[in-house]
């Protein structure tokens, strides 16, 4: 037992050590890291070199990697979110999984195959990879994108359809008399899933509260664990899968106010464990199967990846979505999925496949899992090609633009986006009658919006018909407030090149990505990042008893420079030399003297603070040195830090007094 362990041990170190070096050295080609764990798979699996010569040592750690990651995407969701998506998983989702699941079975009973095991092909090939979408995605900040929405919404659809895929192997394979039985176990499993969802819903949150009071941070990450690892093992009692119950131990406890902390207690698990899924899966596939039925696999994968990209890019175009966006979400859902792996080896087991099968499965299965991150890099230029066809140009002029004409436009505001952001600035330049038009890709949205009486248009901000159409070249300004880093560059650049006189503000998510933005022509740009970090400054600089008025003018010369100060210059060499009383109450403020300040050169008589304001000024800091109850013949000098005893309502007089500057000043002030 002892020397199993050590040999497992021993395997895992192996496996991490070579999957670090290949994803070192794929980081370095920018190719995703994805595709980097499989391809570690395959070179130390029993097909490859052989460093793990046996898989089942690393599928159960891989097994627990899928249970975590599925337990993260229900917390990522909850039940509320669901209902929200339900309109594209109707208009999106159930055409995508039938359309995939009917062209499978086709296939499969053209090549001769009976009809119980093609439905079943056809099962394999209709789910989508749930780790590897949500992990693309998560790394590219495109989860909050319309073909993010598209995919995520989809994916989750076919999760929760696992459950009837599940149920329906014992039925493909059973006789006639055999089917009443099947109908009891297809009772037991709903009625176990809707147990779960119900009793979580009233249950965990209670539980939780409990456990949250005894501010035990290892009691209530073990707690989660039991939630999620239990939860699992009660519908696996029922002969549904780990993954599942996993998935919706997540989503009950994502109803709950303790949804975001248990995510985040969560995700380095997650991210530690999902690689060893992503490793395991590449050791399944035969190189010399490959190699010896290379043909074959080529053919059925780009069959697979072609049909499952039509049957998602097809109705997402029918929904109303951009080419762009119908295009992008159907390649995301173009490769077999995680829970396909599942499936095939209940089928394997219940002869619904032959061997030679389920490997021709697996090696098309891990090379779509491994050429979706690699095709997903290289689509939006090809997107862009794909929209200089003369005829797609025109097709999207009339599928975007409105009838109504909007000659009257002048001088108004273009808004790219109608999310939180894009909303408030409508509602605010909406109350100041202030001209503007919205420009959305959410056709949902648009059309509630719209009813509603909001100048709001479904239409692509990186097409220049579209930006023609709200007058792009007649407005004043354009805020760019959408979530996909892509589209945001190219809205700017042609913006940009059409207008040379708009004034552009965008907002990114990442501060990185600012630095092309203004390179493409952005005026202004609003990195969440950035200004994160300047109120987190801001506040723990306050803790310290930094002046004020220095952390102000810190702040605004910062914004100023467009980021110059973080590029490796000085925050403020004044700041750092600086150390605050931290025995400082609320009575006392500290203010330093500016450059401009008309105090310096004068005594703290001639300042007459107390008479006019009420502060005194109880001690100077000069150069390091304390000068405490000042006399009033005390000249004031540059860099000066004084020290002010009073109200809090006196303060902002005082320090306003303080920063006025010399020029134009005529005596002693007061």
């Amino acid at each position: 037992m002892f020397r199993d362990g050590v040999v497992f041990l021993k395997d895992l170190l192996l496996v991490f050590l070579c999957a670090g070096v290949v994803v070192f050295l794929f980081q370095r080609l920018r190719i995703p890291t994805v595709v980097g764990l499989l391809v570690t798979g395959v070179l130390v699996g029993p097909y490859g070199l052989r460093v793990v010569d046996d898989v089942h040592r690393v599928d159960l750690l891989a097994e627990i990697g899928v249970v975590v990651l599925l337990f993260t995407v229900g917390l990522e969701f909850s039940l509320s979110r669901v209902v929200k998506m339900a309109p594209i998983m109707l208009q999106v989702g159930l055409p995508q999984v039938g359309f995939s699941l009917v062209a499978g079975m086709l296939a499969c009973m053209g090549a001769g195959i009976a009809w119980n095991s093609a439905l079943f092909g056809g099962m394999l090939i209709a789910m989508s990879s749930t780790a590897i979408v949500i992990k693309l995605l998560s790394d590219r900040g495109e989860v909050g994108t319309p073909h993010g929405r598209i995919s995520v919404a989809v994916l989750l659809l076919q999760d929760l359809l696992v459950v009837a895929f599940v149920l329906m192997v014992p039925l493909l394979t059973a006789e006639s008399g055999q089917h009443g039985s099947f109908l009891v176990e297809v009772s037991q499993g709903m009625a176990m899933v809707l147990a779960i969802i119900v009793v979580g819903r009233y249950a965990v949150p209670s539980i939780l509260y409990q456990i949250v009071q005894t501010r035990n941070r290892e009691l209530f990450l073990i707690s989660i664990f039991v939630i999620c690892i239990g939860t699992a093992a009660l519908t696996n009692t029922v002969d549904l899968s780990l993954p599942l119950g996993a998935f919706l131990a997540g989503l009950v406890i994502a109803e709950s106010e303790y949804g975001h902390q248990t995510l985040a207690e969560v995700m380095p698990f997650r991210d530690t464990l999902s690689s060893l899924f992503f490793i395991s899966v590449g050791m399944l596939l035969d190189i010399n199967y490959l190699l010896t039925h290379g043909l074959s696999v080529t053919l059925l994968l780009a069959a697979i990846l072609l049909v499952k990209s039509l049957t998602a890019t097809i109705p997402s175009l029918l929904a109303g979505y951009s080419l762009r966006t119908a295009i992008l979400a159907g390649v995301s859902l173009a490769q077999i999925g995680e829970f396909s792996f599942v499936l095939a080896k209940s089928g394997l087991e219940v002869s619904l496949i032959t061997q030679g099968e389920y490997q021709l499965f697996l090696a098309v299965s891990v090379l779509s899992m491994a050429a979706t991150p690699l095709i997903l890099a290289g689509l939006p230029k090809l997107i862009d090609l794909i929209e200089q066809i003369p005829f797609i140009q025109r097709w999207q002029t009339r599928h975007q633009q409105e009838e109504e004409l909007l000659d009257e436009l002048l001088d108004h505001v273009v808004i790219a986006g109608y999310g939180f952001n894009g909303r408030n600035l409508a509602t605010v330049l909406k109350e100041l009658k202030i001209p503007y038009v919205v420009l959305e890709m959410n056709p949902q949205t648009v059309r509630r919006e719209r009813a509603l009486g909001q100048s709001i248009y479904f239409g692509d901000s990186g097409r220049e018909a579209v930006l023609e159409h709200v007058k792009i070249e007649k407005a004043k300004a354009l805020v760019v407030a959408i979530n996909d880093p892509i589209s945001s560059r190219r809205t700017v650049q042609l913006a940009r090149h059409m207008n040379p006189d708009l004034h552009i503000v965008v907002r990114t998510r990442y501060f990185t990505e600012a630095f092309d933005l203004k390179r493409l022509g952005a005026d202004s740009i609003i990195s969440e990042e950035f200004e994160t970090s300047l109120e987190i400054f801001a506040h723990v600089l306050r803790e310290y008893h930094i002046p004020g008025n220095m952390i102000n003018r810190l702040v605004a010369n910062i914004r100023a420079d467009h980021y110059q100060a973080f590029r490796g210059q000085s925050l403020g060499r004044t700041l750092l030399s600086f150390t605050a009383d931290g025995n400082l109450d609320a009575q006392f403020e500290s203010c330093q003297l500016a450059p401009h300040s008309h105090a310096i050169g004068k005594t703290l008589g001639q300042l007459r603070l107390r008479n006019l304001t009420g502060v005194t000024i109880v001690a100077v800091k000069r150069q390091g040195q304390v000068f405490t109850n000042p006399a009033a013949d005390m000249k004031l000098e540059l860099g000066d830090v004084l020290v002010l005893l009073g109200q809090p309502e006196q303060f902002e007089t005082a320090i306003e007094l303080l920063e006025l500057p010399a020029v134009g000043m005529e005596g002693d002030v007061g």
